[in-house]
């Protein structure tokens, strides 16, 4: 997949479109990536952000053992490759190289940190949106954009449970997407609510400082072994990578095929599964076998342990994790498994909705994000004081490709809806919509339109296409629940296929799809005003 290199259009917007501005709603991966591609394409942008820096999810993420679960040669830009000191880096490195990338493309400067994008409202008058902004100071301003792009992300708003009693606990609450830099478990009771892949990397992490740790898992998940997952990237791939022509981008694609279409095939579930004797199907019943061997390996046959530790639903029903010492964790004396939930917080502790009480100082809560409301709480208003709350619910965000929705002109999403890939590396997938995306606005500028909307008949035959594709998926499947699916279980998070399928859809925008609208009169007349 080659780096995108857009045309350049400043002159033509200097000379034509000078009032032409984009605002990004988030400075993580994505909103980067948008706001490299307008800039080298000369097109203005604005980018805000609630932190005080880049790199979104990384940036706010920095819990301990924290790390990527997809190799790092893969989990990088096209366009900067770099020498990584892992095979799978951990978070400190990872967020220095998207903050370097940001510094090295010159993109900071049009970053403002600490502002927090409150509401949108689509002017039909001025074709523009009105975008609200909330000050660090605590003060408002509005700025208007020709088009608004959204990077806030799908792991962007943490699911914070809360607890009968938790006033008068005395310990501390943390949870892994707001961890603080002061924290020092040493010595320390400590109770882990989740098991899925952040409880798994902070409990390995610790377990050798705590006093003791108890682990409250709801389900279990599935778990890959990796012998890579530590290990540092050898010198001689390094010089591979800087000498040998064309290594690096062969290794690359190796990975891609290895992540995301090797494992692909496991997951369309088999419809003739039941004459087959298949659970889902020959190739995702060969891993559930593996993965139980696994398990009772690395358990050394403790059928306590094994029980509690093995999913009913298939492999690759939830995203499945990379072992990183977990089941050797959970043997250690110090670390209890605990399927169960909290009931009430004490002054000292927990009590278990089985009774079972433990004297703790600490809980961290390892309980993700909510992935299905897409955007909350930004308030957007398209077309007619249309609310995009009001279209997509409280949990059943379409759009088109991901991108765009009916009735906002204008408007496009990155890792929006149904655009989480089934294996690989998002940034990969993230690239390919700001390629998409730039050429649509680039439209704005060439045929000098006002506005773009995707057509509804077009969203709607997308959608019933993806929505088709993905119910034939495991992750489809009844009983199997997870972030993936709404409350109705239709699934809103996941596309169905491979990421170079979702690339070779985003590869040209079809302007068939989209109703253009030429810069009206009353605009034209302000801007010659």
């Amino acid at each position: 997949f080659a780096a995108y290199q857009p045309a350049d259009l400043s002159a033509a917007i200097a000379a034509t479109r000078p009032e032409l501005r984009v605002v990004i709603v988030g400075a993580g991966v994505s909103g980067l990536i948008a706001a490299i591609n307008l800039k080298k394409a000369g097109i203005p942008y604005l980018m805000l952000d609630r932190n005080e820096r880049v790199g979104g999810t990384w940036a706010e993420n920095r819990y301990p053992g924290a790390r990527v679960d997809i190799p790092s040669d893969l989990y990088s830009f096209s366009f900067r490759p770099k020498n990584w000191t892992e095979y799978f880096s951990q978070r400190d490195e990872i967020f220095e190289y998207v903050r370097d990338v940001a510094a090295e493309c010159g993109v900071l400067d049009g970053i403002l940190f600490g502002h927090t994008v409150e509401a949108a409202t689509w002017r039909e008058e001025n074709q523009n949106w009105v975008v609200r902004i909330a000050e660090p100071d605590g003060g408002m301003h509005e700025v208007a954009a020709t088009a608004l792009i959204t990077a806030a992300g799908l792991h962007s708003l943490p699911n914070i449970p809360h607890f009968d009693g938790e006033e008068s606990f005395s310990g501390r609450i943390l949870h892994s997407a707001i961890w603080p830099d002061d924290v020092d478990l040493s010595g320390q009771n400590v109770a882990v609510v989740g098991s899925g892949a952040s409880a798994m990397q902070l409990v390995v992490a610790v377990a050798d400082e705590v006093k003791s740790l108890s682990v409250l898992q709801r389900q279990p998940q599935w778990v890959a072994p990796n012998d890579y997952y530590f290990q540092k990237t050898e010198a001689s791939k390094h010089w591979l990578y800087d000498n040998v022509p064309f290594y690096r981008q062969w290794f690359r694609f190796r990975l891609y095929w290895l992540y995301t279409e090797r494992t692909f095939a496991a997951l369309p579930v088999d419809p003739h599964r039941a004459e087959k004797g298949k659970q889902v199907s020959s190739l995702n019943d060969a891993y559930r076998k593996m993965f139980n061997t696994y398990i009772g390996a690395q358990l050394d046959g403790d059928a306590d342990l094994i029980a509690k530790t093995t999913p009913a639903f298939p492999p690759f029903g939830k995203r499945l994790l990379i072992d990183n010492g977990w089941y050797r964790t959970l043997r250690r004396d110090n670390v209890e498994l605990l399927v169960d939930s909290i009931a009430r917080l004490t002054p000292t502790g927990l009590v278990t909705a089985n009774g079972e009480e433990r004297e703790i100082d600490v809980l961290a809560l390892c309980t993700g994000f909510q992935q299905q409301r897409f955007l909350f709480p930004l308030q957007i208003i398209g077309r007619d004081g249309v609310s995009l709350m009001d279209v997509w619910g409280e949990d059943d965000p379409k759009a088109y490709l991901g991108l765009a929705t009916p009735g906002f002109p204008n408007l496009f999403f990155l890792y929006g809806p149904n655009t989480n890939p089934p294996g690989g590396s998002w940034i990969t997938v993230a690239e390919a919509q700001v390629r998409y995306v730039v050429e649509q606005i680039t439209r704005l500028v060439t045929e000098d339109l006002g506005s773009l909307d995707v057509k509804p008949e077009v969203e709607a035959a997308y959608t019933a296409e993806l929505d088709s594709a993905n119910n034939a998926m495991v992750y489809a499947m009844e009983g199997v629940s997870s972030y993936y699916r709404n409350s109705a279980g239709r699934v809103v998070t996941n596309s169905p296929w491979p990421v170079a399928e979702y690339w070779r859809r985003t590869a040209h925008p079809d302007p068939e799809d989209f109703t253009a609208t030429a810069r009206s009169e009353t605009r034209l007349v302000q801007e010659q005003v």
